[in-house]
């Protein structure tokens, strides 16, 4: 009987553990907002040369969503390796994203968009051959 008992408790336990271990990976991990504010995508070659640096600054404008739109063309030769998008300053937790172009392409364009009440103040480097 005593067996039997010692049997279901450490059934019990196996199973706890199991459901656990199911939650722990399921749940998404936690990113650290100001790794989210920055943009880095593909490798700078030996060889690659800096196409365009631009800087994007809007100030906060109380109960308002800033965005804005760059657009990097090239000519028909340009090949883009990396883009750089780095908040330059303290964190204001802004957004940015590729909306069309990007790697392997002649063209890039690059939305930012700031939270409500703050502003944004990015250093946007594109290297390519």
């Amino acid at each position: 009987m005593e067996n039997e008992q010692m049997g279901l408790l450490m059934m019990k336990s196996v199973y706890c553990l199991l459901i656990l271990s199911a939650v722990m990976a399921v749940q998404p991990a936690l990113v650290n907002p100001s790794t989210r504010a920055n943009l880095n995508i593909g490798v700078i070659y030996p060889g690659d040369r800096l196409l365009s640096r631009s800087y994007l600054y809007r100030p906060a404008v109380v109960n308002t969503v800033q965005s804005e739109d760059f657009i990097y063309r090239g000519n028909l030769t340009t090949r883009i390796s990396a883009i750089q998008a780095v908040e330059y300053g303290y964190t204001q937790f802004a957004n940015i994203w590729i909306i069309n172009g990007g790697i392997n392409q002649a063209n890039v364009t690059l939305r930012v968009q700031s939270q409500v009440s703050r502003g944004y103040y990015y250093l946007i480097d594109i290297w390519g051959r």
